[in-house]
């Protein structure tokens, strides 16, 4: 169990007690959600997650090797592919026609100044750029782990461009950045937020069908409760639904694939395996 301060812990509890019930706030429409497959051990820390036209990828978090997992829509891991970078906290996966980007921002202790994103060619993954990425006004000396404000989870490429999503532990109001993809080091301002979700966003994507956006996330806290959930909103990121996964804990990417299908994962914790689910909207 992560070691916390006091007035941390006495935070986070609090936090927990007052906005459990927000789950419930929106109602949901009719939802299947099934759980298709337990993950291989080698992705137990599966931390993002992308739907391809024939495959899913994803990625593991901090401490893990740098790599690409091909998966099936089984969760059977099809190819594995090494980046020549580091994974200090991989945190979120996404891609468009020419590149794949991977978000090593990971930033729970807040004292990370600069985080990194990584660009891929799709057509060579030897060859990689690094875009590096400050947040206006963070102050890491500053940060109480896991009580600011200066972290990501999800981030999507959309015709908006390269999107990253704050993982808002203080104020669980989610900002939204805008990143540009040709400058190295940059400095990211939000441009919108998104208010009303019950918790902290861990994976994005975008759902082309309905013109909505996708969430994951949840809210915990120190004894190993989870309440998580899945969550769209509009273009303009006003919250729609929000769908409680009352069955899951650590819920950590998620993809829309081209039935409109959502697709999601969830590391591994305690005594849980990490697994593979999809949520059909009926």
């Amino acid at each position: 169990m992560r070691r916390l301060t006091h007035s941390v812990f006495i935070c986070l509890f609090a936090t927990w007690l007052s906005a459990c019930s927000n789950l419930f706030h929106v109602a949901p429409k009719n939802v299947t959600i099934s759980k298709v497959a337990t993950l291989p051990q080698m992705l137990e820390e599966t931390s993002g997650l992308y739907c391809a036209a024939d495959n899913l990828i994803s990625i593991n978090d901090s401490g893990n090797e740098p790599k690409l997992f091909a998966l099936d829509y089984q969760g059977n891991i099809t190819q594995q592919t090494p980046l020549a970078v580091s994974n200090n906290d991989w945190e979120a996966i996404t891609a468009d026609e020419n590149f794949i980007f991977v978000a090593d921002v990971g930033n729970n202790k807040g004292k990370r100044d600069v985080v990194e994103i990584y660009k891929v060619q799709r057509d060579n993954t030897n060859d990689v750029s690094t875009l590096s990425i400050q947040y206006d006004g963070n102050k890491v000396t500053d940060n109480i782990p896991y009580a600011h404000d200066f972290d990501a989870e999800a981030m999507i490429k959309t015709t908006q461009g390269l999107l990253l999503f704050s993982k808002s532990w203080r104020s669980f109001v989610t900002k939204i950045y805008k990143v540009d993809e040709e400058k190295n080091l940059q400095t990211l301002t939000p441009f919108a937020t998104i208010e009303g979700l019950p918790g902290v966003l861990t994976g994005a994507d975008f759902d082309s069908t309905r013109n909505n956006y996708v969430f994951v996330g949840y809210r915990s806290d120190p004894f190993g409760n989870f309440a998580a959930f899945l969550a769209t909103t509009s273009a303009q990121f006003e919250v729609i639904n929000i769908w409680p996964l009352s069955d899951y804990k650590q819920v950590e990417g998620v993809c829309v694939d081209a039935q409109g299908d959502y697709w999601f994962s969830e590391e591994a914790i305690d005594s849980r395996p990490a697994t593979l689910s999809k949520l059909v909207i009926n």
